[in-house]
């Protein structure tokens, strides 16, 4: 019987383990395929990403060298210098090439020109005079396509691409352009930008391999695309997702086999241990018999517990009913001793196999203790009740406990307090502990020696003390002390005469308490209340009160002036002469840091945070102790030289923007170059107001952004170099009268549908573009070209985006016969509007509150507007998406990093941006951007629009891209729309 145990013992874990291997196996094969699958999916989409960024970079370098050989003069004096001029020129606004060389009709090298720094070249001008063999290119007098060839340079190991061509085929003594590539430079920056250190990859033109990163391994996750044009050469892509170093398949299979064996042992420990089970059982009853606690075990019954063991000790607890107790449920017996709560507390344990454990004062006389100790655990399908008398631990322990909550109570309420009691003559006779804790002394040593520990008494310490004496209770009041440890306190002394029968004073008592901290926070606040946090200068508010305050000293003096002129006796005027030649006179700067806004959002507001305290340290330089130095704003700053003239304060600022000008600003490596513009107005008697003032210094501190930056400019009263330009401030203000009016006049140009014939389109719903104009009175409309500026200088814009989306909306809900027929009209929005969650919430409710179906309302945003602020432009898109709206991205293709951003705006429509529509026909470069543009949007699932269809060229030519819709004066011109709304505008065929 026992072989027969022991076997099962043994055998039983070991089928286990081999079952729980096979699936951990199995399943780390299954996830080593799909990693395998995952790789080659991940590899094959990075190659076509690097693909098109290559194929968009080549087409950019080759459409400009055929710009500069369209752009050759016919007459030149010196076309080498003028070559050298466009190279250099060239090369600095595009980077890849390594060299630009002419060659005259002769095939002479006449001149090279190579970037400053950062690409590696073989051709330099130490090949000057050298005919054009010495490049390694051969190039054809009359061939009108670009020659290419490839070479490995010995010198700089790398691979170039020479590109060149005659500058013009039909006149050949114009000579010849060689361009020459740094392959290895160019891929090295792009592909690492593009693909990482998770990707190996090699780029191959022919048989040489241009630029490698990793090793590839043939395991079947090998990308390879078709090849494709880099600079004129056929090139091929080779890409492979890296293996992971944690292979998981393996990983599963090697933790699984582990795991597997320690479940196997921990179940063959189980099955042993089963087998001894019956010993230890008989172990712990001879235990259990032998505790000085009762324990009763109990097995479910139903929705109670019976009672099925209990020891002996649990006869003398229970006063010997323990034969009655079983014939009783748990729920009867708890009822039975007095204490039927402990049911609910046993049954819970049973639940969820928390143990229980309390205290439970017995009022009884069924159990011989009066306080016992109740645990109860689970023990396995039963619950088991262990119960002591714990009767003497805890009257004494409630009594530990009463006494440590008085004395806790004690000391709580004289924290920072302490009671003292002083003579009829102010000695202190006894202080509590109280005083150690603040001071540092002990109370003895605090009576002895109080004075010595006095640093300041009240000024009305003679009164407090004559108000005691008549037995009055004085007021609180202040006395610091010098502590043990050195610091300074502050104590609040409440003093309460003590008097005889006789009404005379024979002690004083009272309660003191530590006032350090809270005075010191009222001194924190009230700096906080006037300084800068940032920078620690003095805050708007406290600047103003201290302008105005100096305002008024100067009109003091200047009201004396004027009594001492108007005194006809000659000692008086020469007293008022002296005043008048030290008339105190001080001189306001205004300052407005340049190019603080690039800091901000090149490095986030930390770097702009840490910006600003460097300055302001830069500023106090420049300050003394009279002057006024705050910050007044986010970037802007004044200070007040007070008692100074303008030729004396003029010097300092000389030096201050020469500082300025030297200092650089470093964050996270990156280097930064700032400069302060500054305001400068003189405060003398005539000075108006504080605002006026300030407002003085603002224009001219803008005046001096305005020519230059980095420099300052003086306010003079009626300098006319200062006022804004008339027929700017005339634009202004029709702009300010047009927002309270509803001086605007609404346009809309047509965006007409390229893909539906052209039968079809007139009966197309209508899809057009708000425009604005500005009716001013005098001059008639205003073009946007000049109010749009000026209302995002003066932060109007918004407010003009608001007013058009309503007035938008009226047009519409006032006409619901042209709704009906209206497909998508699209409203621009500015960059302010975008980063305005006010203007959000307003658009949203206008929106929510209108007949107009949102899906027919398209909102236009700009390109750069949206990348400048990404988070701002996201959360705006999202919140007008989820009502219904659309959104269109405007003038796409201006910024460098459009198709980077492009799939993280959720946008409906593409508007390709006109510099590459508008000459589409005849240049090469624009169409195939175009091309690109059009098909990534499309690959996205956006919808394209094509700006500045000038003819029908152009409009016929953008039909066979494919793109979606066009705008521009070929197609329909811009007409109020009123008129549009009124009757069905006959739109320009296609």
């Amino acid at each position: 019987m026992f072989d027969r145990i022991n076997h099962r013992v043994y055998a039983l874990p070991t089928v286990l383990f081999l079952l729980l291997s096979i699936l951990f196996v199995s399943t780390g094969i299954y996830i080593q395929k799909d990693e395998q699958s995952a790789r080659v999916s991940k590899a094959q989409s990075v190659a076509e990403q690097v693909k098109i960024s290559l194929e968009v970079f080549s087409t950019e370098r080759v459409k400009a060298i055929y710009n500069l050989m369209q752009n050759w003069p016919t007459f030149e004096p010196n076309p080498v210098d003028w070559f050298n001029t466009q190279s250099l020129s060239l090369m600095g606004m595009q980077r890849g090439y390594s060299s630009l060389a002419y060659i005259d009709k002769t095939g002479t090298i006449q001149w090279v020109a190579t970037p400053e720094a950062g690409t590696k070249t073989r051709i330099d001008n130490s090949l000057i005079g050298e005919p054009m063999d010495a490049l390694g290119l051969a190039i054809p007098t009359l061939s009108e396509s670009l020659n290419s060839a490839i070479l490995y340079s010995p010198s700089t190991q790398h691979h170039h691409i020479l590109l060149g061509r005659a500058i013009s085929p039909q006149e050949p003594e114009h000579g010849y352009i060689v361009a020459g590539f740094d392959v290895q430079t160019i891929l090295g920056v792009m592909l690492g930008e593009l693909v990482g250190p998770q990707f190996n990859f090699k780029l191959q033109a022919g048989n040489s391999t241009l630029f490698a990163s990793g090793e590839m391994v043939d395991d079947g996750t090998l990308v390879s695309l078709p090849p494709f044009k880099f600079i004129d050469r056929d090139i091929t892509l080779s890409m492979q997702s890296q293996f992971s170093p944690f292979n998981p398949g393996m990983l599963i299979i090697v933790i699984g086999l582990l795991m597997s064996a320690l479940v196997s042992y921990v179940f063959h420990k189980q099955l042993k241990g089963a087998v001894h089970l019956s010993v230890s059982q008989q172990r712990y009853l001879t235990a259990s018999e032998a505790s000085l606690d009762a324990l009763l075990i109990y097995q479910p019954s139903q929705n109670d517990y019976t009672l099925v063991e209990a020891n002996s000790y649990s006869e003398y607890l229970f006063r010997g009913a323990v034969a009655v107790m079983k014939k009783m449920s748990l729920a009867e017996q708890s009822r039975f001793l007095g204490i039927p709560e402990e049911f609910e507390n046993a049954a819970n344990v049973a639940r969820n196999g928390a143990p229980y454990e309390g205290y439970v004062a017995i009022k009884s006389d069924k159990i011989v203790p009066e306080w016992i100790k109740i645990q109860v655990v689970n023990a396995g399908n039963n619950i088991a009740l262990t119960i002591r008398d714990v009767t003497e631990r805890f009257k004494a322990q409630k009594d530990l406990e009463d006494s440590e909550e008085r004395y806790r109570r004690l000391v709580d309420g004289m924290h920072r307090h302490f009671v003292y009691t002083k003579t009829a003559d102010h000695s202190f006779i006894y202080v509590s502990a109280g005083v150690e804790k603040i001071l540092g002394y002990k109370p003895e040593q605090f009576c002895a020696h109080e004075m010595r520990y006095v640093q300041q008494v009240p000024d009305e310490t003679f009164e407090i003390r004559e108000a005691i004496a008549r037995g009055q209770k004085p007021a609180p009041y202040l006395v610091h002390y010098q502590g043990q440890c050195g610091k300074s306190y502050v104590v609040e002394f409440s003093d309460t005469p003590i008097l005889n029968e006789k009404g005379d004073l024979t002690a004083v008592e009272g309660i003191a308490r530590d006032v350090t901290k809270e005075l010191a926070l009222h001194e924190e606040v009230h700096f906080q209340a006037n300084h800068d946090q940032l920078t620690g200068l003095l805050n708007r508010y406290a600047f103003n009160a201290q302008l105005r305050d100096i305002l008024k000293e100067t009109r003091a003096e200047n009201k004396t002036a004027e009594l001492v002129g108007e005194s006809t006796s000659s000692v008086l005027r020469n007293i008022r002469d002296t005043h008048s030649q030290n008339q105190r006179r001080s001189v306001m700067c205004f300052i407005d840091m340049d190019r603080f806004k690039l800091v901000n959002d090149s490095c986030g507001h930390p770097a702009g945070d840490k910006l600003l305290k460097e300055v302001s340290t830069v500023f106090r330089q420049y300050v003394n102790g009279d002057d006024l130095l705050a910050r007044i704003g986010g970037d802007e700053f004044c200070i007040i030289f007070r008692d100074q003239g303008l030729d004396s304060v003029l010097k300092r600022l000389d030096k201050l923007l020469l500082a300025i000008s030297n200092y650089r600003f470093v964050y996270d490596d990156k280097l930064f170059f700032v400069g302060a513009s500054i305001g400068v107005i003189e405060i003398n008697a005539q000075t108006q107001s504080a605002e006026t003032l300030i407002k003085a210094a603002d224009n001219a501190c803008y005046k001096a952004k305005h020519l230059g930056r980095n420099r300052y400019f003086v306010y003079r009263d009626g300098d006319a170099q200062l006022a804004i330009d008339d027929s700017e401030n005339k634009v202004l203000q029709a702009l300010h009268k047009a927002l309270q009016n509803d001086g605007f006049e609404l346009y809309s140009q047509a965006i007409m549908p390229l893909t539906v014939p052209s039968e079809v389109s007139t009966h197309y719903p209508q899809h057009y573009e708000i425009l604005l104009r500005l009716n001013a009175s005098e001059s008639g409309l205003i073009s946007p070209g000049l109010f749009i500026p000026l209302a995002e200088r003066h932060g109007l814009m918004n407010k003009v985006d608001l007013w058009v989306v309503d007035n938008t909306l009226k047009t519409l809900e006032a006409n619901p016969a042209h709704l009906d027929n209206v497909g998508k009209v699209a409203i621009n929005l500015s960059g302010i509007t975008l980063g305005d969650e006010i203007a959000l919430q307003k658009i949203v409710q206008r929106m929510q509150g209108t007949t107009v179906p949102a899906e027919k309302i398209c909102f236009e945003i700009t390109e750069t507007t949206a990348v400048t602020n990404l988070a701002a432009a996201k959360h705006f898109i999202s919140t007008l998406r989820d009502i219904g709206c659309s959104f269109a991205l405007d003038d796409f293709g201006a910024g460098m990093s459009s198709f980077t951003y492009l799939k993280n705006l959720d946008v409906d429509y593409v508007k390709i941006d006109g510099s590459f529509v508008r000459n589409i026909v005849h240049d090469p470069i624009d169409h195939a951007t175009v091309t690109a543009i059009n098909n990534i949007a499309h690959s996205m699932g956006k919808q394209t629009v094509a700006e500045f269809v000038v003819d029908n060229a152009t409009a016929q030519v953008l039909q066979k891209l494919n793109v979606d819709f066009g705008q521009g004066f070929a197609l329909d011109k811009p007409k109020p729309l009123a008129h549009r709304v009124q009757w069905r505008v006959k739109l320009a065929s296609v």
